[in-house]
């Protein structure tokens, strides 16, 4: 897997984690105070955790559905800037999300993002966000390919 700066993964996503809540406070990835939990280099895959509030609950009190979407295509996207191929930009050009169980919202969730594969332009990557009180069973899943555009000049 190859990525854009000589650091290792787990530097790279502190990095960017850190960039997102610098260079845009009050954005929805500042909102969430994403945390990297844990990285598995040998299987490609690497555990983020979020936080929720109150205010993103539904009319039923679960996390809303279009959040919970935003949930797993923002850790996609941290990974994704992650293992691109060069300097760029990653943006999601195709995302597909199952939902399983409900989000809580005031409660954390976990994000396991699975790297799927890497190309010159595209990055295929899975997801699976789950509660801290019940990891091994899955809230949502979800799949999405980046497309890599890279810097030009």
């Amino acid at each position: 897997m190859a990525s854009v700066e000589n650091k290792n993964m787990e530097q790279l996503i502190l990095d960017r984690i850190q960039k997102v809540q610098e260079r845009v406070p009050g954005s929805i990835g500042d909102i969430l105070q994403y945390k990297l939990v844990r990285c598995d280099d040998e299987n490609k895959t690497y555990y983020l955790r979020c936080s929720t509030q109150e205010w993103m609950r539904n009319p039923f009190g679960i996390l809303h559905g279009g959040l919970c979407a935003t949930i797993l295509d923002h850790a996609m996207g941290i990974i994704a800037y992650c293992v691109r191929p060069g300097k760029g930009q990653v943006p999601t050009i195709n995302l597909q999300v199952s939902y399983h169980r409900p989000l809580i919202p005031g409660e954390d969730a976990l994000v396991a993002v699975k790297v799927i594969s890497v190309t010159r332009s595209l990055i295929t990557l899975s997801a699976v966000a789950s509660l801290p009180s019940a990891p091994e069973k899955a809230c949502m899943t979800a799949t999405a390919t980046f497309f890599y555009k890279p810097e030009v000049g």
